[in-house]
């Protein structure tokens, strides 16, 4: 599996997808992983299969990235002192 980092997610699509998430009882990442999967099922359908270019070129037009809500380090969160233990 893959990650995917979204930046800048405009706040009506934003609320759409947590509405969505909610009302489907999923999670955010597994409601956005399942938007973009329809979505690239619509857009294949409509113009036949995309090259992996034409893909990318649209997921990088389409797609947008979520903020960062959270700046500190994975050690800070998980809890790691500056000698690699945890604190």
């Amino acid at each position: 599996m893959h990650t995917l980092v979204l930046r800048n997610v405009p706040d009506d699509i934003y609320r759409e997808l947590k509405e969505s998430a909610a009302n489907h009882r999923r999670s955010m990442t597994q409601e956005a992983i399942l938007s973009l999967q329809a979505g690239l099922e619509c857009h294949d359908a409509s113009r036949g299969r995309a090259s992996p270019e034409e893909t990318l070129d649209w997921l990088r037009r389409e797609v947008w990235t979520l903020p960062v809500l959270d700046r500190r380090t994975d050690e800070e969160i998980l809890g790691y002192n500056a000698d690699g233990h945890f604190a």
